[in-house]
């Protein structure tokens, strides 16, 4: 993660009891548990537990199976070395030039469709996954109209990103689904809106650099609830505290 949100990779690591490997460069933060009786004993219980609700649940589902490949020693015979690769050439990224030339007859296997799942969104998980996908921001216009919004942006991968975006949209009640090319957004803009998710929010908080961004958020939000971008003191007050938001350089 970018250095700025390292606090929640501190968080993450003390959640799981302190395991794994924290390391920061200057512009990165980087968490990585590779022990695989910490994968076996702590993550997979974990993700079992609280599944994932986006398209990464597919590949959590894949690197599973190369873990209980492992777990059972498959790894060191060629046919469950050969059946790894084979689910790491639809994992992620897929296979690197090296080792499509190292294994060049591999399983066939098809990258599963994703589906969002049937289960109701927690709201933990909704502020979760606003934290990491979610911006808060604030446009001024040329005639000094004030927009603020909340958004939700997603890559297409299929149809799931899509129909993941409609299950946030109905947890919520409200909110706008555009899709642009490869990407899918879902997108709050009506003020009353826009204060209903501040009502959410105070419950169930984003965290990290996303939470200061939404702080100074709020704040814009409360001036113009009290019409102060109508006056020029108040649109300077806005434009200072907009010039602070999504900072990460």
């Amino acid at each position: 993660m970018h250095i700025k949100d390292v606090c929640l990779l501190h968080q993450l690591q003390a959640f799981f009891g302190g395991q794994g490997t924290l390391t920061t460069t200057s512009k990165v933060g980087r968490y990585t548990i590779v022990g695989i009786s910490d994968i076996i004993n702590l993550l997979i219980p974990h993700f079992n537990q609280y599944p994932l609700q986006s398209a990464k649940v597919i590949d959590y589902e894949l690197w599973k199976s190369c873990i209980l490949i492992m777990q059972s020693l498959g790894h060191l015979t060629l046919e469950g070395l050969q059946q790894i690769v084979a689910l790491k050439s639809v994992l992620n990224f897929g296979l690197s030039v090296l080792l499509r030339t190292a294994f060049p007859y591999l399983p066939t296997i098809t990258r599963p469709a994703y589906l969002p799942s049937l289960v109701a969104l927690h709201p933990f998980w909704v502020s979760g996954f606003i934290t990491g996908d979610g911006s808060f921001h604030v446009t001024i216009n040329p005639k000094n109209n004030v927009l603020p919004a909340m958004t939700i942006g997603l890559h297409l991968r299929g149809e799931g990103e899509l129909l993941l975006l409609k299950k946030i949209q109905d947890f919520f009640g409200f909110g706008g689904i555009s899709i642009s090319g490869n990407k899918v957004d879902y997108k709050v803009t009506k003020f009353s809106h826009l204060l209903s998710l501040i009502s959410h929010f105070n419950s169930y908080s984003v965290g990290g650099l996303k939470l200061y961004n939404y702080k100074i958020w709020v704040e814009i939000l409360e001036l113009i609830s009290k019409q102060s971008h109508l006056t020029a003191e108040g649109l300077a007050k806005i434009q200072s505290l907009k010039t602070n938001m999504n900072k990460w350089d």
